[in-house]
């Protein structure tokens, strides 16, 4: 009795009866939102992201002013997130402080005054970027977002001193 009930149990019984079972299996994956800065290490702490150079210029009161750039870069900054993921960019007031829209350049020159500048978000200088503040957006069905910077010099009511001006700005950018 022993013998036939183990050889039912493993399927061995003359005769040809077969035994079946089905069985279902569930698979599935949770996406969750995430974004990845590409180009970029994020881990690795701030980074030098590019330089924005204004060029070179006589007087900034006059004819030429104003003067522009944009965000020079090997790498220029993309994010690329699921779609809808919501996300900010915030910009510091650099190393030589900044209020509203209002950052500034400075000289080594101890005698040479800051030179006011503001940022911008798009190269026809409608959407200005003010300092600490930040500007939440939601990424599109491409799930691909630019991260365009672009500086104007205003035209300035005094002349500057000759030399050169930097500042140095940090982005934050998070998800």
């Amino acid at each position: 009795m022993k013998e036939r009930f183990l050889a039912a149990l493993l399927g061995l019984l003359p005769g040809g009866c077969a035994v079946a079972a089905d069985f279902l299996v569930e698979v599935r994956v949770q996406v969750q939102r995430g974004c990845m800065l590409v180009g970029q290490q994020r881990d690795a702490g701030a980074q030098a992201l590019g330089r924005i150079d204004l060029g070179s210029t006589a007087r900034l009161d006059g004819p030429g002013a104003p003067v522009s750039g944009v965000l020079l870069s090997q790498r220029p900054p993309r994010l690329e997130c699921n779609p809808d993921t919501p996300y900010q960019v915030r910009v510091d007031g650099g190393q030589h402080g900044g209020a509203g829209e209002l950052r500034f350049l400075a000289s080594e020159d101890a005698k040479a005054r800051p030179i006011p500048y503001r940022l911008y978000r798009d190269a026809a200088w409608r959407e200005p970027v003010a300092v600490e503040v930040s500007q939440a957006a939601r990424v599109p069905d491409s799930g691909t977002v630019e991260l365009p910077l672009y500086a104007r010099i205003d035209r300035l009511a005094w002349v500057p001193r000759a030399g050169q001006y930097a500042d140095l700005l940090k982005v934050t950018v998070t998800w």
